[in-house]
């Protein structure tokens, strides 16, 4: 799939979420979420490329829902108990390695925050206790903001798999590991929240976003980097999209049906 289409698939499920949180939500939320469907569904200028699309559109979270993210992106950064972490994550990053991916996939970064950015203003607005941060951080630390942020959360996808030269994990469905199923067995033992997370939670604060922006730029950053140690790059990125897409249909059906 090239960059264009697989921005469209990305754009087209970020339409539903923000008519969906447009209708639930309370008002600061409603006249961010009627901005960007406009947006999204306005006819788009025929020179504009995929890229061109992703720099001019607007923050879902609008500027409230930036000053959350980067709020929260400050308490991981000013944590000492995973300054380890923090110190191995930001040596990737200055790797040109990792600039050429992130160069590359400017677009999924940019809706990576935005869905982050959404995601932490319903947080705010909510009373539910867990956070998308608390899911896959713990409780220990802050370290778990890191995934509010695309380019860090990049520079993660590059750790676990070794500069995109082995595959790891796949996770059949990202939206097991919240509400229970087969899909997340590989990760449900240390994660200390695996499905105990209510449907209405799960799709109410829109957390598949952040895993659909996840998956889009995982397989960007595999076509711009990957070199696997078998030495098949195709093979490589076709599994990587096949669990993309099996991944957020799950998370899909997960919140369409009653």
């Amino acid at each position: 799939m090239n960059n264009a289409r697989n921005l469209g698939f990305i754009l087209a499920a970020y339409v539903g979420s923000v008519f969906a949180i447009e209708k639930e939500s309370p008002p600061s939320l409603r006249k961010v979420a009627a901005d960007a469907a406009a947006f999204l569904t306005s006819k788009p200028r025929t020179a504009a490329t995929a890229r061109d699309v992703a720099t001019d559109l607007p923050y879902f979270g609008g500027e409230e829902g930036e000053k959350c993210r980067t709020a929260a992106l400050k308490k991981f950064e000013k944590d000492q108990s995973v300054k380890v972490k923090r110190d191995t994550l930001r040596a990737i990053m200055a790797t040109d390695l990792f600039r050429k991916a992130a160069d590359y996939c400017v677009a999924e970064i940019q809706l990576y925050d935005r869905a982050s950015s959404l995601v932490c203003l319903l947080e705010e607005e909510s009373n539910y206790n867990t956070t998308y941060s608390r899911f896959w951080g713990g409780d220990n630390s802050d370290y778990g903001y890191v995934y509010y942020d695309g380019e860090y959360d990049l520079a993660t996808m590059m750790e676990y798999t070794q500069n995109f030269t082995i595959l790891s994990s796949n996770v059949g469905c990202l939206a097991d590991c919240y509400l229970g199923g087969d899909g997340c067995t590989e990760l449900e033992n240390w994660l200390t929240y695996s499905g105990t997370i209510c449907k209405e939670q799960y799709c109410s604060l829109q957390w598949g976003e952040i895993d659909e922006a996840y998956h889009a730029l995982r397989v960007c950053a595999s076509k711009a980097i990957a070199v696997p140690k078998d030495g098949d790059k195709e093979a490589y990125v076709d599994a990587t999209h096949s669990n993309q897409v099996t991944s957020n249909l799950c998370a899909f059906k997960m919140c369409a049906s009653n």
